[in-house]
């Protein structure tokens, strides 16, 4: 075994010398929260960097480019024609650095869009299903709903990025919090460093609702292994708010209550009792996800529109055939980058620098581990490791194995907290000090070369 089973109880029962520990842990939590995030602020904002001086065919000296800016704000321009330029690079240099704009690309426009001017889905007046353009409707309610008080007092961008860091650095807390009491204090730390450390946990740091997701999961899954399965139901009700994909929390609520459920003190409960007790977990714990189904169809007359919405991105003809579909062909296709060690220079090695070359590996690690560790940890905690591989089944089966949909899974797992629990056990139980610091510095690296390709605008899942 991993790890056993412990007594479970409340921090409130803790000795004050414990309590001194559990600072001092939440300290070192947010160390290795912030070191996390400097990589991921300083990838994102010289990705910045270097998407200015190549859209605006600057040389690589921007001290001395900023140094020229001040001169030309200060009326001591050597010309017209240099004023007008450094007008215009300063425009562009606004667009792409400031007010968040490195941690803000992609999904997090929609997001932005959501919280100044709500849903908009542009419906064929011949066909209610079909677009003609306003598509926002594929991001859920939840963060923008808690962005936008904020988005009042400060720019919206800034508001998106304060919740997912907030939320990224409760749910590091959370998670250590409840590993250290549920296993030990170092198999906590090294849990936290693991899931600030992913490749994905990048996306922590963006304009997304991964974090306020992570956030949820954590605790939902903290309160299924207390045994709170009403509470546990309501926050995963809450999380099918935030990401579709966090229905799989949902399942794996459902699975901890069938093999976990018991009467206090006196065993496990019937098959009866566990059905009658399992309908109303299972109709809550997909409450946000219902909830967000309704408002579709009072406001556009169906919930479909939903699904209809995909096909403006993902055409059929994208999607595998059921041959690829069902051999994960498109899957296994995305290893074709560790062919780039075989091409000349210099296209091998900017092929090879591409992050995305480690998604499929690193996805696929995440699965082995979740699979291999079944029978290495308590019976209890089982039904929660199946985390990572109903996420991963549930976003292939929703893309139909189309690359673009095939491509953002890694960044889906981010939240398959339980597979980096066991992880973390293995790597302090069996792993020497050099193996886990080159595992962690092998991930960062990745994450840093992720946040800079995101910041150049170039996909990156």
């Amino acid at each position: 075994m991993l790890f056993e089973d412990t007594p479970r109880g409340s921090s409130r029962d803790l000795l004050p010398a414990a309590r001194r520990s559990t600072r001092n842990g939440l300290f070192l939590v947010g160390l290795i929260f912030l070191g996390t995030r400097l990589v991921t602020l300083v990838g994102a904002y010289y990705g910045s960097h270097v998407l200015l001086l190549i859209q605006e065919q600057l040389r690589p000296s921007f001290v001395r480019h900023v140094r020229e800016w001040k001169q030309v704000q200060a009326g001591q321009a050597e010309s017209a024609e240099q004023a007008e330029r450094v007008a215009a690079e300063l425009r562009a240099a606004h667009d792409l650095l400031d007010d968040f704009a490195p941690l803000c690309r992609f999904d997090a426009g929609h997001y932005q869009n959501i919280v100044e001017r709500g849903y908009e889905y542009l419906s064929d007046p011949a066909d209610p299903l079909k677009t003609s353009g306003g598509y926002n409707i594929a991001w859920f309610p939840l963060y923008p709903l808690i962005c936008r008080p904020l988005a009042q007092v400060m720019s919206t961008r800034a508001a998106l990025v304060l919740v997912a860091n907030a939320a990224a650095l409760a749910a590091a807390m959370l998670l250590y919090l409840w590993i250290r009491r549920r296993v030990s204090e170092p198999i906590a730390l090294c849990s936290v460093a693991l899931l600030l450390c992913m490749p994905w946990a990048a996306f922590f740091s963006f304009g997304y609702a991964e974090s306020l997701t992570l956030l949820l999961v954590v605790a939902a899954l903290r309160l299924m292994d207390s045994r709170r399965w009403m509470a546990a139901a309501v926050v995963s009700g809450l999380a099918t708010a935030t990401r579709p994909t966090a229905l799989a929390i949902a399942v794996v609520l459902v699975l901890a209550f069938w093999f976990n459920a018991e009467h206090r003190g006196r065993g496990r409960l019937s098959l009866r009792a566990r059905i009658g007790r399992l309908v109303p977990l299972a109709l809550v714990s997909v409450s946000g996800i219902v909830a967000y189904a309704i408002f579709l169809t009072v406001r556009y007359g169906t919930p479909f529109v939903y699904s209809a919405n995909f096909k403006y991105w993902v055409q059929d003809q994208r999607r595998a055939d059921w041959l690829g579909f069902l051999t994960f062909s498109r899957v296994f296709e995305q290893l074709k980058y560790f062919g780039a060690f075989f091409l000349p220079y210099p296209r091998g090695p900017i092929v090879a620098a591409n992050p995305l070359m480690w998604n499929v590996p690193i996805i696929l690690f995440i699965l082995f581990v979740s699979l291999a560790g079944m029978k290495r940890v308590p019976r209890s905690f089982r039904p929660l490791l199946m985390l990572g591989p109903l996420i991963f089944l549930h976003a292939y089966l929703a893309c139909g194995g189309a690359v673009f949909g095939i491509e953002p899974i890694g960044r889906y797992l981010a939240v398959a907290v339980p597979t980096f629990v066991v992880l973390a056990a293995w790597c302090m139980r069996e792993w020497s000090w050099g193996a886990r610091t080159a595992l962690i510095s092998f991930l960062l690296l990745v994450q840093g070369a992720l946040a800079f390709r995101y910041s150049m605008t170039e996909w990156c899942g």
